[in-house]
């Protein structure tokens, strides 16, 4: 005990002469000094915290920068230890530096603006079906783990072709990631009631189009079960809309179960007449039918003609969820480029 007081009290005193020190260093820095005199404690605890915090960065894309964690170059005795899901140095060498830890920036703005740009020209019905299928123009940020998962059902190169990984990039979009994380992984997919089929649904949807929201430059509109003037007949109630400036751009109906074929009828049953193609308000209207599961993306376009514009997709499939979503990001795109197609030729 005595001893115990005797550094206690050593400590006070050291504290105290030094505290004009103490003020001018961050924690991260003081800690990082005490790695490099050699203090076993200090390193094993200050190596325990630095994995905790690392996996929390990894896994939640908490922004690191506020301790300037890039800036902190770590040295190590002669140690073993796996950092786990990060893009440092996975072990650690006899007095080596295994170099700076990356931070997790956020670049969201920079990332949907481009993402969910315009289509350059809005293509024809007939090459719908290419078109919904176009690489983002970005690639969107998702965690290892969640890329890991992916690639047991989808080849590499392909994932490569739309995602970057946000432990290799150092960015991560703190709404779109998360958002489209859920819906790659969203369990629950053909089990319960309508609702709970609408639930699995909308993890793609507001992922993908509740985020681009923002990133558009206009008044966008998205709700459920309600009725819309601009393309709907009266008393008829589209299950999912999506407007722009009070033009309906996106439409959906959904059942539990059923023919998604038959399904996606109501989606011309319910639109006005004249409201589409040359002399329309868009000159077509992308759309979606589901049947549990299943979803199936049509057009409809002149004289509410109506054309498959994607082949059925099973949201069981993790495959199908992939193009789930790189079909929606293109949706948001073509639609937008429709509706500035008819507002310019005004």
């Amino acid at each position: 005990m005595a001893t115990e007081r005797r550094h206690s009290n050593r400590l006070a005193s050291k504290k105290s002469d030094n505290a004009t020190d103490v003020q001018a260093h961050t924690p991260i820095a003081d800690a990082a000094d005490n790695l490099k005199t050699g203090n076993k404690d200090v390193l094993q605890f200050f190596t325990a915290k630095m994995d905790m915090i690392l996996e929390g960065i990894s896994r939640l894309g908490i922004d690191s920068t506020s301790g300037d964690l890039s800036k902190v170059a770590i040295t190590q005795s002669n140690k073993n230890n796996d950092i786990g899901n990060t893009s440092v140095s996975s072990s650690y060498g006899s007095d080596k530096t295994i170099g700076l830890v990356p931070i997790v920036a956020d670049d969201e703005s920079s990332i949907c603006e481009q993402l969910f740009r315009p289509a350059k020209d809005v293509p024809k019905p007939a090459d719908l079906r290419k078109a919904l299928l176009n690489e983002p123009v970005v690639k969107i940020p998702i965690h290892q783990y969640v890329f890991d998962r992916l690639k047991e059902d989808v080849p590499v190169s392909e994932l490569e072709s739309y995602f970057c990984i946000v432990e290799n990039v150092g960015n991560i979009a703190p709404q779109l990631t998360p958002r489209v994380e859920t819906a790659l992984l969203v369990n629950n997919v053909d089990i319960g009631t309508e609702s709970m089929q609408q639930h699995v649904l909308d993890a793609f949807l507001m992922g993908v189009i509740g985020t681009a929201q923002e990133y558009l430059g206009m008044d966008v509109m998205i709700d459920r079960s309600a009725a819309e003037p601009s393309m709907t007949l009266p008393q008829s109630r589209p299950d999912y809309l999506l407007l722009f400036n009070g033009l309906l751009v996106f439409k959906g109906e959904e059942k539990k179960g059923g023919n998604v074929r038959q399904i996606a009828l109501e989606l011309t049953d319910k639109m006005a007449d004249n409201v589409v193609g040359k002399e329309g308000k868009l000159e077509y209207l992308l759309c979606y039918a589901t049947a549990g599961s299943r979803v199936l993306f049509e057009c409809i376009y002149e004289d509410n003609k109506m054309v498959e514009c994607a082949e059925i997709i099973n949201l069981k499939k993790v495959s199908d969820r992939v193009t789930m979503l790189i079909i929606l990001i293109n949706v948001v795109r073509i639609a937008h480029a429709l509706y500035l197609a008819r507002r310019n030729e005004v």
